[in-house]
C-alpha cells in the first residue's frame, strides 16, 4: 500500500475541491492530527488537533467554507452576465 507523507504526518483523507485539496494527516510518532490545504503542491495553513474527531470536523468545515466560496463567485459572475 502506498502512502503520502507531508513531514512526519501519513495522509489519510483528502478532499478535492476546483483550486485546491484539504487534507489530513496522523503523526507517525505520536498519533496527533493535522490539517492542512494542498495548491500546487505548496502544503499551507496547517492547523494542529489531539483527537481524530476535531481534525475531521475541521477537514470538512475549510472544505465546505471552498466550496461556499465558489458558490458565491459563481453567482456574482451568473449576475454579471445578464
Amino acid at each position: 500500500m502506498n502512502f503520502t507523507l507531508h513531514d512526519d504526518y501519513i495522509v489519510i483523507v483528502t478532499l478535492p475541491t476546483d483550486s485546491k485539496q484539504m487534507q489530513m494527516g496522523i503523526h507517525q510518532k505520536n498519533g496527533s492530527f493535522a490539517t492542512w490545504e494542498v495548491a500546487d503542491g505548496i502544503y499551507q495553513q496547517t492547523h494542529y488537533f489531539s483527537d481524530r474527531d476535531s481534525a475531521t470536523e475541521d477537514l470538512c468545515s475549510r472544505t465546505l467554507d471552498e466550496l461556499r466560496l465558489k458558490k458565491q463567485v459563481q453567482k456574482k459572475e451568473q449576475g454579471r452576465g445578464r
